[in-house]
């Protein structure tokens, strides 16, 4: 089973993601976080395979959370990182890179395709 910890302030967002990937048998939602302290706080709990992230939270951002997995004495496998969001503007673009971020989604432009990878990922573990 392929483990994600989504990370979205958004009720609404939340919502149509968690019903976007409900077919997908792979995959579980393991958790919801809001801010960056409950995501960093359901980092340190448990492995996860991905963390969905979105940038500006109600407290916090998403790369507060892409850094504490980069900590040096984070106790679990570093997982893949999924950032959807709808600042996709070119300065968060090249911030997500330099941290290492494989993918970088724009909500408004994007969704399907980051629910795409998300299922594909997913599909290859088992």
């Amino acid at each position: 089973m392929y483990r994600l910890l989504l990370v979205e302030d958004s009720a609404l967002i939340r919502d149509v993601i968690a019903e976007m990937l409900h077919d997908c048998d792979q995959l579980a939602i393991k958790d919801i976080a809001t801010t960056s302290e409950e995501a960093i706080d359901c980092l340190n709990s448990r492995q996860y395979d991905m963390v969905v992230l979105d940038i500006e939270l109600a407290a916090g951002t998403g790369f507060d959370v892409v850094r504490h997995t980069q900590q040096q004495g984070y106790p679990f496998k570093t997982p893949d990182i999924i950032m959807l969001t709808n600042h996709g503007n070119s300065y968060y673009r090249n911030l997500a890179r330099t941290l290492g971020v494989e993918y970088f989604f724009d909500k408004s432009l994007q969704f399907d395709e980051c629910m795409e990878v998300i299922q594909q990922h997913a599909n290859t573990l088992n």
